[in-house]
């Protein structure tokens, strides 16, 4: 454990920094030099004496005046409050230290897949929420999903939290051996007595985006020897509909640099708008061209996207509303001098519904049954159908091909008619943890030990609404007289008929009957399970001249599991959406040893006030592959009082999750191929691929071209575990001569091997095109595309997963801050003014792919669905104020000048965006407080980025770092007794 001086900062910088608004502040990195208190991991120490330092504890040693060797980040609760945050994962978004969750938010999960729809993950290091561990207490918490690790802290109440502990690194070997990025560590309010209830609103100025959450605690003593803590919290987050917001209340176009963003119905320079080519009055396909139904006259005419074009982005959901209803439980009871029995549980129910626009339906690509490597049946329209006879001139059909006249003329749709489509989740997450702690005296030594299990468990139920079904549209396009009743039709399959086909007519308004006979509805489900026991036991087996040498040593037996099934209809291609087989039941066991040592080697000597040794090793034993051991080894050295250097090595292993062991899918999203006209000239190698694939020169698609790439992505049974080498080493500088001010500075260096990862299919499309030797290019299919003749279109590139070589990040954190009394009073009481920076910055972000070939990374604030980018740095900063009972914070975020993505060139950089917030609190007494603030202070609007840069399928803006919501309120009440 270590004791943190809360008294840190950096008058006078050029930003400053996060820090809470209620009594305390919020950020601390672990760097007092004071002796602390010992503490078990998790044990909610309280500073004593009116000090402004706490306990942080990154080590399952009990150690009286030592530091930790890896920087710890602490957050405490007022953080929490201080900008309206009501979730873990909305706050560490707001840090340098970590990056936004692609796919996992809010605002960034829409097109990331039915079952990812509503997530709120952490992206530490921005290496994926799956390679940090998140724990309560210093034990686990179970993953948010059936498939993975990663926690969904949707699920997870923030009322109770006491403060977040976040290791950098080196944490492997003492947490467990797949904490590649680091940990989360929740310390809840375990010395809690009363009862606290608080509420407060939230609100952008645009009328969207509400945000009421409401809270009760309790916690009371049990007899002299226990504590209970009871915590019930409810938050909502509003919809935000892309029609309330200027990022996505159009259409938008940007793929060519020269051109700029396009706002439909704006047209460019090609004079063509953003709009999409599936619409709801159909396009049917005949000849070399195509045709339109008039909506309003009902005739068919020929289709013109600049008047026929539908545009998707006002239907479609930028934030997800997101209900959540958590419950947190604990209690410790003192059974005797030396033993203390303890218990938690935690209930968590988050539901979101993400509607978006109309189900799209074409032909050729929503195809009839099949599976990934096995071409389904397209759903043609036969050119005898006599609704197609009707709606049609004997001009028209005259056009006809061969091809047309044998298997069908193609065609699409928006069935608009039929609603919106949309995913809705429902996660029920629980977490029981019960185990026995004591301390017992082993010759003149004290040791303490502690033995635990925990049980969690993840239950997924998704539904999509709006899908329709292809084999239904497939018979019911197949029609024939009806001999029965003169004048009518029906299906001509039999056996269609006996299942309820319904002739369905696409060259006219739906009838209820077609709508009730073609709408599906169909899902997936899944859970996961989690099984953990710990034991350990630390202490001092004898004494150098420097101090007692601390050792620990345990055991830990870890059961990780899940599975999530998929609708037959989905399985077997019988719907609009894409086609999903099953991720079968897996299940990961590990047995682990593990052992830390803490050395003092020299205490109070010249030039050393300060000289220790720490080491820690785990093996693991698991139940697939050969058992791998992680480690770490470091120290710290204080050659002078107020200088600290500190420095850890560590390895790390990250088994494969269920989820990338099993299951393959369909995926459809926007590629930018980079033979089109605007593209195949970046070098001589790609212009001269792409003519011998025979693109011509002028190849300029339309978007429904390229915003509907297919492909196959999914999961691989033969993944290795990934192993992981970091290094973290700085130094502190809290000088005696400035009270108050602490600068640390930390360089990381993680490097991955096996990283799991997909190459990323706009890396591959680039690679095939980009290299002499034409990588990737079997797993890119070029073909016909109703939109454009030719059979050169970009059409599917598969993706699967694998251990894509290396994956290199290093960088450097910086915290500077300075807390004094500004000699201000505005009221009665204590007085004071902090100043803090925070500031990562990133100089190397690589992944080396399995041919060798390199994709940079570091300098973006984007990147496509694989392969998300690092931005070169940004900081955080804040100026808080405190008198009496009157709270004021100032705070900042910067994001400087950036490019967009690393697989686009030439388009410009990303404006630098500054976001300003600020909070006032009031108290009117001990018993209650008031708080109001705003967000987004100056209404910075988001920038427009490159299509396919976002990090996440139609958005062109990267929403997990420029704010969305634009200029925001709340404001709140907490009373207490």
């Amino acid at each position: 454990m270590t004791r943190i001086d809360f008294r840190l900062g950096l008058g006078g910088a050029a930003l400053l920094a996060l820090t809470a608004a209620l009594a305390q502040p919020a950020v601390a990195q672990d760097t007092s030099p004071e002796p602390a208190d010992e503490a078990l991991p998790g044990d909610d120490v309280q500073p004593a004496g009116g000090s402004e330092e706490i306990v942080v504890t990154g080590s399952r040693i009990a150690r009286p005046n030592l530091e930790n060797s890896t920087p710890t980040l602490v957050v405490d609760s007022a953080l929490l409050n201080r900008q309206g945050f009501e979730n873990v994962a909305d706050i560490a978004t707001s840090l340098p230290q970590f990056a936004p969750a692609f796919g996992g938010g809010r605002t960034t999960s829409s097109f990331s897949g039915a079952t990812a729809s509503g997530l709120n993950t952490t992206n530490l290091r921005n290496l994926a929420p799956i390679r940090s561990v998140v724990l309560i207490n210093g034990r686990r918490v179970p993953g948010g999903t059936p498939l993975s690790t990663a926690v969904d802290f949707n699920t997870l109440p923030t009322a109770n939290i006491d403060r977040i502990e976040i290791i950098t690194g080196g944490a492997s070997a003492v947490y467990g051996a797949d904490a590649v990025a680091g940990v989360v560590n929740i310390i809840t309010k375990r010395d809690f007595r009363g009862f606290q209830a608080g509420a407060s609103y939230g609100i952008a100025e645009r009328g969207n985006n509400e945000n009421p959450n409401g809270y009760v605690m309790f916690g009371t003593g049990l007899g002299e020897d226990g504590h209970a803590l009871f915590t019930l919290q409810y938050t909502y987050e509003g919809l935000v509909s892309c029609a309330d917001s200027y990022i996505c209340n159009t259409d938008i176009r940007y793929n060519d640099p020269a051109e700029g963003p396009v706002r439909a119905p704006d047209g460019g320079l090609t004079g063509v708008p953003p709009y999409s080519g599936v619409v709801p009055g159909g396009r049917f396909f005949i000849g070399s061209g195509s045709l339109t139904r008039n909506l309003s006259t009902g005739q068919l005419q020929t289709f013109n996207l600049a008047r026929d074009g539908f545009n998707r982005n006002p239907e479609r959901t930028l934030a997800i509303p997101t209900r959540r209803i958590m419950f947190a439980a604990e209690a410790d009871y003192r059974v005797s001098d030396s033993i203390t029995a303890f218990a938690e549980f935690n209930y968590g129910r988050s539901s979101t519904d993400g509607p978006i626009e109309a189900a799209p339906f074409q032909g050729t690509t929503n195809v009839f049954g099949g599976q990934p490597g096995v071409p389904g049946r397209p759903v043609t329209i036969p050119v005898d159908n006599p609704f197609f006879l009707a709606a049609t001139t004997p001009a028209q059909r005259a056009a006809l091909t061969p091809a047309q006249i044998a298997n069908g003329i193609d065609w699409s749709q928006r069935f608009s008619e039929f609603g919106k489509r949309g995913a809705t989740n429902e996660r029920n997450t629980i977490r029981a943890a019960a185990g026995l702690r004591g301390d017992f005296s082993l010759g003149t030594s004290e040791w303490r030990w502690e033995m635990s299990y925990v049980y969690g468990r993840t239950e997924l139920n998704s539904s999509t609404d709006g899908l329709v079904g292809t084999d239904r549209l497939y018979y019911g396009l197949r029609v024939e007289a009806d001999p029965a009743n003169p004048g009518r039709y029906r299906c001509s399959d039999a056996g269609a008929r006996a299942s309820g086909c319904v002739p369905v007519n696409p060259f006219a308004p739906y009838t209820q009957d077609q709508i009730d006979y073609l709408v599906v509805k169909a899902g997936q489900s899944g859970i996961s399970t989690l099984h953990d026991f710990n034991a350990f036991v630390s202490g001092s087996p004898f004494s150098l001249p420097a101090g007692p040498v601390s050792v620990a040593l345990g055991v830990e037996y870890r059961t990780f599991s899940g599975f999530q099934d998929t609708d037959e209809s989905i399985q077997r291609g019988l719907t609009t959406g894409n086609q999903i087989g099953d991720n079968e039941f897996v299940e990961i066991r590990t047995k682990e040893a593990f052992g830390e040592l803490i050395v003092p080697l020299l205490r109070d000597k010249s030039f050393t006030k300060n000289l220790e040794f720490e080491g820690g090793y785990r093996i693991s034993d698991p139940n697939r592959g050969d058992s791998y051991q992680t480690w770490k080894v470091g120290g710290t050295w204080e050659p002078v009082e107020g200088v600290r250097f500190r420095g850890v090595r560590a390895r790390a292993v990250r088994a494969p999750t269920p989820g990338e062991l099993t299951g393959l899918g369909q995926t459809f999203g926007s590629v930018d191929d980079p033979c089109r006209a605007v593209n195949r000239n970046a070098n001589p190698t790609r212009a001269a691929n792409c003519t011998a694939d025979g693109v011509p020169a002028d190849y300029a698609p339309p978007l429904s071209v390229q915003q509907n790439v297919a492909g196959t992505i999914g999961g691989n049974p033969d993944l290795r575990p990934e192993r992981a080498d970091t290094w973290t080493y700085g130094v502190v500088f809290a000088p005696r001569f400035l009270p108050g001010f602490t600068l640390t500075v930390d360089r990381f260096d993680v490097k991955i091997d096996g990283f799991i990862n997909t190459v990323g299919r706009q890396a591959k499309v680039n690679l095939c095109y980009d290299t002499a030797d034409r990588q990737f290019c079997d797993d890119i299919t070029r073909g016909p595309r109703s939109e454009i003749p030719g059979n050169y279109a970009l059409t599917a590139i598969d993706d699967q997963l694998l251990n894509v070589s290396e994956f290199r990040v290093k960088g450097i954190d910086i915290e500077a801050r300075y807390s004094f009394d500004p000699g201000l009073a505005l009221f009665d009481g204590s007085n004071r003014l902090t100043l803090q920076l925070l500031s990562t910055i990133y100089d190397q972000a690589e992944q080396t792919q399995p041919d060798g070939s390199i994709t940079k990374l570091d300098g973006y604030a984007g990147g496509d669905t694989s392969n998300q980018g690092f931005l070169r740095w940004q900081a955080t900063g804040n100026v808080m104020y405190n008198s009496g009972p009157f709270d004021f914070t100032y705070s900042i975020r910067y994001i400087p000048k950036t490019e967009a993505s690393p697989f686009l060139t030439g388009f410009p950089k990303i404006p630098a965006a500054d976001y300003h917030n600020i909070r006032m609190n009031f108290a009117v007494a001990k018993q209650m407080q008031f708080y109001v603030g705003v967000n987004n202070l100056f209404d910075r609007k988001p920038p427009i980025v490159p299509d396919n840069s976002s990090g996440s399928q139609a958005q062109n803006t990267i929403s997990g770092f420029y704010d969305v919501f634009g200029r925001s309120y709340f404001a709140g009440a907490r009373l207490t007794f």
